[in-house]
């Protein structure tokens, strides 16, 4: 830099400075995601039952969601949202979410957390597939590259894993297809709500669904110590920290940006279930994770169309 050139102006380091914390709290948020299923299993091990787990995790999600939403909410003066937006947006968390969700943590009892969260994070191909075939969005031959490279590097990681439960594949892959029907279902409503209040309604509809599943089943809760450490871990830090971490991130950044920092999850997933859980890892399964990763990078950064989804509420 030349001796006479113009230091920066105090509006662009406080930008700069904005941002690097935004990169902070996504990155926060992605680890604290995929802290998620870590719990699930420790819970799992401890006798919890699936739906009284996800009960408490999406009850205390809802309290804490809604308690923000006075101060982070829409501002005053704005219009309310209509009745039948507000009551889809509430059919989308007490339906669509539940069985994505599901899908995903039933797959969490036949496979390990790390292969789980990468096969979830197919989604954004589905998300390709549906608004080529159903919204009829022209598709471009890189989305179709990394969709391929997507499901191949999906294939290899699966493929890595000695005896794996094909059962748990099938869950999981369709936890992955039943979040982009959401991703695509929550795009064309989000407009008319807000983000922050469109999630404490899908949080509200989601701790409906599965406090009555829970009743109705006789799930059973926590009953030592461990089981309730790990359901309260999974309720405060893989879904109300994470949710406020990249809360702050996306006021800081567009939401493309933190969409592609969010695909390390997935690796941090792994990362956690060998180092935690002793779950295995080899050589073909961290290169069918980096192409993963670095398909749905080079696809999330080419679909800025996206950037109106938020990236926490399927977890």
């Amino acid at each position: 830099m030349s001796a006479d050139a113009a230091p920066p102006s105090p509006q662009s380091v406080a930008s700069s400075r904005r941002r690097r914390i935004g990169v902070l709290c996504v990155l926060g948020s992605a680890v604290a995601f995929a802290v998620a299923p870590i719990f699930a299993k420790v819970a799992y091990a401890h006798g919890v039952d699936s739906f009284a787990l996800l009960a408490l995790r999406f009850g205390s999600a809802t309290l804490v969601v809604w308690a923000l939403v006075p101060t982070l909410g829409p501002r005053r003066g704005r219009e309310r949202p209509r009745r039948g937006t507000v009551l889809r947006v509430l059919a989308l968390g007490a339906v669509v979410l539940p069985a994505e969700v599901t899908l995903y943590f039933a797959s969490l009892h036949h496979i390990g957390a790390g292969l789980a969260e990468v096969l979830l994070f197919l989604y954004p191909m589905w998300v390709v597939l549906i608004s080529a075939v159903v919204l009829r969005q022209p598709v471009t031959r890189l989305v179709v590259g990394c969709s391929v490279a997507a499901v191949a590097g999906a294939a290899l990681t699966v493929g890595a894993v000695s005896g794996v439960d094909l059962l748990g594949v099938l869950l999981a892959v369709g936890a992955s297809l039943g979040f982009a029907c959401y991703v695509v279902l929550s795009g064309r409503l989000v407009h008319g709500v807000g983000s922050l209040l469109t999630t404490a309604l899908v949080t509200t509809g989601a701790a409906l669904t599965f406090t009555a599943a829970a009743l109705a089943t006789g799930s059973r809760g926590p009953s030592d110590i461990a089981g309730w450490a790990a359901t309260a871990g999974l309720s405060l830090v893989g879904t109300v920290v994470s949710f406020l971490l990249l809360t702050l991130g996306l006021a800081r950044m567009p939401s493309t940006e933190a969409s592609v920092i969010s695909t390390v999850e997935p690796a941090v997933a792994v990362l956690l279930g060998v180092v935690l859980l002793g779950e295995p890892i080899g050589v073909l399964q961290v290169v069918g994770v980096a192409v993963v990763l670095g398909s749905v990078a080079v696809l999330v950064r080419q679909e800025a169309a996206d950037d109106v989804v938020d990236p926490a509420a399927g977890h």
